[in-house]
């Protein structure tokens, strides 16, 4: 078994052979599957801002908008496994190529429905196109760059993302009080369609596609590939795979709590503000998470040591925010809101180095495999976040907003601790690993 978070078999599985491709080529080539990962995010952080207009539009309360937005979570994180062996057999041009059609039809039913059935199925084609797009645009990075570059373009591809749900706070926003539910969705849904049949033209698998050796050369092809059995088996079996997962399931699930769904409706109702104003304290949130994403792929990703102790300390880090949001009565000050924000958006960005620490720990042919089930821990402890939370609101529908809230939150706060304890054991596994 292999149990050691930082170590890596690149160098035996993905040698680099020929000639390699120019970056600016492998630049391109990211940057039109990383715009299709931009507008997953837009779609997928859409119903935060869209709330209080769905709870109108379908005329339902908070647990029924709970669900779709949990189904499309839940339907993300069931499709991660998949996803990865996807990544690795077929290869990511096809995949990213559907997967974001797929979201041009979600964006579409849900433009066009009136009833909260149509929305779970517009939700549903959201969260199926939005499963696939983020471990193979990371598969395709692992294609084109080489290994030491991978950390990097993860946490880039991290910011990219980011810069998607910035689209969706403010701007989204403007969008719906100018142009309206149908406008908005449905003008969404033909750029997102652009985008696919951008892909299919421009997106090629392996630089090999385009005469090219280097980055890739090692990699198998889908014929090449040991069984899926095998491969899951061998990701499963890596102690670096789970502490990658815990580490994603703190930073990222509660980040999704906040910017998916649940964090305009607290600010409106349990802290006073106006719609505007929650969407740009949203903003400020989705703010820090390009900081974290940014600063983490600067001075963090890559190296295996420091990378560990760093997510250690945030995470102990966001138990304090998260006790602090439920543990201040009456409206948190705006200096300390702001604080705890940005330290959540912080959190989220700095997911992105779960997948640096998965795909490190994973032979290179198993890379897509590996960062989808690292991909599984914070949309897992998302979707439980959101069920839990919409079920707290509404047992507690007689207390007043505030009340309510924090004591939702503790559901928020409970998982952060599960998933620290879930690193901590990781790492002295890894430890003994190392002794023995």
């Amino acid at each position: 078994m292999r149990v050691t978070i930082g170590s890596s078999e690149s160098s035996t599985t993905a040698p680099e052979t020929g000639t390699g491709p120019p970056l600016r080529r492998a630049w391109l080539v990211w940057s039109v599957a990383a715009a299709c990962y931009f507008v997953a995010l837009f779609h997928r952080a859409s119903l935060a801002v869209a709330a209080d207009a769905a709870l109108a539009r379908f005329a339902v309360g908070p647990a029924a908008l709970s669900a779709l937005s949990a189904l499309q979570l839940g339907i993300y994180l069931a499709l991660q496994i998949p996803a990865g062996v996807l990544a690795d057999r077929i290869g990511p041009r096809r995949v990213i190529t559907v997967a974001t059609l797929a979201l041009a039809a979600g964006s579409a039913v849900f433009a066009i429905s009136a009833s909260l059935v149509g929305g779970l199925a517009g939700r549903a084609l959201i969260g199926l196109g939005d499963a696939f797009l983020f471990t193979n645009v990371l598969r395709l990075a692992a294609h084109w760059f080489p290994v030491d570059r991978f950390g990097r373009v993860a946490a880039l591809t991290g910011l990219v993302g980011g810069v998607g749900q910035l689209a969706a706070t403010a701007p989204l926003a403007t969008s719906l009080r100018v142009l309206g539910w149908l406008g908005t969705f449905l003008g969404a849904a033909a750029l997102t369609a652009v985008l696919a049949v951008l892909a299919w033209a421009a997106v090629r698998d392996r630089p090999q596609d385009s005469g090219y050796g280097g980055a890739g050369a090692g990699l198998p092809t889908s014929s090449e590939s040991e069984p899926v059995r095998a491969a899951l088996r061998g990701v499963v079996s890596t102690s670096g795979t789970w502490h990658s997962f815990w580490v994603h399931f703190v930073m990222m699930g509660q980040f999704v709590a906040v910017t998916v769904l649940w964090g305009p409706p607290w600010l409106m109702r349990a802290q006073g503000y106006k719609a505007a104003a929650a969407g740009n304290w949203v903003l400020l949130c989705v703010a820090g998470f390009l900081l974290g994403a940014w600063l983490c792929g600067q001075f963090v990703a890559g190296r295996p040591l420091r990378r560990e102790r760093f997510v250690l300390a945030l995470s102990v880090l966001l138990v304090a925010v998260w006790a602090t949001v439920i543990g201040w009565s009456g409206v948190i000050p705006a200096a300390l809101l702001a604080v705890l924000l940005v330290l959540i958006g912080f959190g989220g960005g700095a997911a992105m180095l779960a997948f640096d620490g998965a795909r490190a720990a994973n032979a290179a042919h198993r890379s897509g495999l590996a960062v989808g089930t690292a991909n599984m821990g914070g949309f897992a402890a998302a979707v439980l976040i959101q069920l839990a939370v919409g079920g707290v609101l509404r047992l507690a529908e007689g207390l007043p907003a505030g009340p309510s809230y924090r004591l939702a939150y503790v559901a928020v706060l409970s998982l952060v601790v599960v998933g620290l304890f879930g690193q901590v054991r990781q790492s002295r596994r890894s430890r003994r690993g190392w002794r023995g």
